[in-house]
């Protein structure tokens, strides 16, 4: 798999251009913005919560920094908690597990956007397996989420992904 077919079928369907960037097989956002030579600040991360009343939340935020769910929890005026693993084969069938893609609305998911992604020059989505990243320029991601909730959710900088530190040093 490339790119989900759901993803695929969204940006199609609403005239979204966008290239397919390939790498090794990666783990994480932040370890395929290495992989990718990306900076962590262009590659978007999805972070899927749920609520008490049972409704779904898209958090994305750069892949270089950790989710703030304090800060989402009071932009939101919702307590929300992380879904669990098992639950989010169900949301993201043609996902696999790890490599959801940052859209909510792609996926009929309400998203909320971290304010520094809406600043980046392009902005990379995870294709919805371990190979791929969508590459959107800053004019197409800002017309697929001018209208939805964002601000900053942003918790703690993340470091470097342990397995791309230990290729570094072996150079």
């Amino acid at each position: 798999m490339a790119i989900s077919n759901t993803l695929n079928d969204y940006l199609s369907s609403h005239d979204i251009h966008y290239e397919l960037v390939q790498h090794r097989h990666t783990q994480s956002s932040l370890d395929s913005s290495c992989a990718a030579h990306l900076p962590g600040s262009q590659v978007a991360k999805a972070v899927i919560l749920q609520s008490r009343d049972d409704k779904f939340l898209m958090a994305t935020l750069a892949a270089d920094h950790r989710l703030d769910i304090t800060r989402v929890n009071e932009l939101m005026d919702k307590e929300y908690h992380v879904v669990s693993e098992a639950r989010l084969r169900d949301l993201f069938p043609d996902c696999a597990q790890g490599a959801i893609p940052g859209l909510g609305q792609a996926f009929a998911i309400d998203n909320l956007i971290d304010d520094g992604l809406l600043e980046s020059e392009q902005v990379y989505l995870e294709a919805g397996d371990h190979h791929s990243l969508v590459k959107l320029e800053q004019q197409q991601y800002l017309a697929m989420v001018e209208h939805m909730p964002h601000g900053n959710i942003c918790g703690e900088a993340l470091g470097m992904p342990r397995q791309t530190a230990i290729l570094r040093q072996e150079k």
